[in-house]
């Protein structure tokens, strides 16, 4: 059965992958050798089912075994690496490694990693695809919040949506604002803290779930994780797209749904981060210039290669009587689903903010507005749609 497998040996090493090919080809004849660099670029097409990883010069290993696992669920991945570093070797397999082998010592034991490989590729297949496809380590959600058109509501749904998956499931959420130069998160979230996305430079190259909780803060009520916005001009410079891909890509091994907050205007920062997303939650008012704005964005996104299809999804925000449009002509202009209808409630939710209160306080509060109990449906059908996948 080996030689029906399809083995694909990842390296930047091409000495040593000419000497694990050596070790192999007699039992997997099916084999393939791509460098690091390729790997975004040709995985899927290859379609591997078992990959041998062997770490990069670079420290990417931990990021290109996420993507594998990202794009290729039902894909084996087996480690090489020369370090033995205990945390590495946790995060490692928290990521969904079926195994990690530690160069030189350990390399004659690859042909029994291998075989035992296959037998589970070949037993479990079943079980292996359902467990990949679980929400678990390695596999968090990254939804990105976008709008064309300030004051849309973009901040308050992404903070409120946060606060609701934290309390009402057991999904961990990580909140990040993007709004760099101005912040605003942190005045619906009712939090302060000095720290930000631009704190982890020294460690942009080995991040981990300490390093990423070390400059988050916590909303006392629900527990989420927020990480805020510099709020200066100066230190908004500074931040490039390696922080932006590093964090994202780096927190879906810790958390289960990471959401973001993103500015109106597009630029590097926004561009990664809408690249990085597995969902786009594009916000706009239920009215004729936001329909125009949205036209536009399109526009942007096919000249910049944003591809949206299967990522965004819409969010119509202030819906009430005298609603200029209804979803109905909106799902006439536009083919992508509109997932959430929020209503009208101004009043109510600026007396909260202007309180220092927070639109969710505990699992099963009273009273909620009209507008918290819109977001808990949101909410719960996120929800329900990480529970199809898991059972698909």
């Amino acid at each position: 059965m080996s030689a029906d497998v399809k083995l694909l040996i990842i390296s930047d090493d091409v000495g040593q992958a000419e000497e694990i090919k050596a070790r192999v080809s007699n039992i997997f004849p099916n084999n393939q050798y791509l460098a690091p660099r390729e790997v975004r670029r040709e995985i899927v097409r290859i379609q591997p089912d078992i990959v041998l990883l062997h770490e990069p010069k670079d420290d990417s290993g931990l990021q290109l075994l996420h993507y594998i696992k990202k794009e290729l669920a039902s894909t084996l991945v087996i480690y090489l690496t020369e370090y033995r570093d205990p945390i590495r070797a946790r995060d490692v397999n928290r990521a969904g490694s079926f195994d990690i082998l530690f160069l030189p010592d350990e390399i004659t034991a690859l042909s029994d990693v291998l075989n035992r490989a296959v037998k589970a590729k070949e037993a479990k297949q079943k079980a292996v695809s359902e467990a990949t496809a679980s929400f678990s380590w390695g596999r968090g959600q990254v939804i990105a919040f976008y709008g064309g058109k300030g004051g849309c509501g973009r901040s308050l749904i992404a903070s409120t949506l946060a606060q609701t998956i934290q309390l009402d499931s057991n999904s961990s959420v990580l909140l990040v604002d993007l709004n760099l130069q101005y912040g605003g998160l942190e005045t619906y979230m009712n939090v302060e803290n000095s720290r930000s996305i631009y704190d982890l430079t020294p460690v942009l190259q080995e991040l981990n779930d300490n390093h990423i909780r070390n400059v988050t803060t916590i909303e006392p009520n629900s527990q989420v994780e927020v990480l805020v916005s510099p709020c200066d001009a100066e230190i908004a410079e500074e931040v490039t797209e390696e922080h932006i891909q590093r964090l994202l890509r780096a927190s879906r091994l810790y958390y289960d749904y990471i959401l973001v907050d993103l500015p109106t205007e597009m630029n590097a920062i926004v561009y990664s981060a809408l690249e990085e997303a597995d969902r786009m939650f594009y916000v706009m008012n239920p009215d004729a210039p936001s329909m125009r704005t949205l036209n536009r964005v399109l526009e942007l996104f096919n000249k910049l290669g944003v591809d949206p299809n299967g990522r965004l999804e819409i969010l119509l925000n202030r819906i009430s009587r005298e609603t200029e449009l209804t979803s109905k002509d909106v799902k006439q202009y536009f083919e992508y689903p509109i997932v959430g209808e929020l209503r009208e409630d101004t009043k109510k939710i600026q007396q909260m903010i202007n309180r220092g209160k927070p639109l969710r306080a505990s699992r099963r509060e009273r009273g909620l507005t009209i507008f918290s109990k819109d977001i808990q449906k949101l909410a719960r059908w996120l929800l329900s749609q990480e529970s199809s996948r898991s059972v698909s």
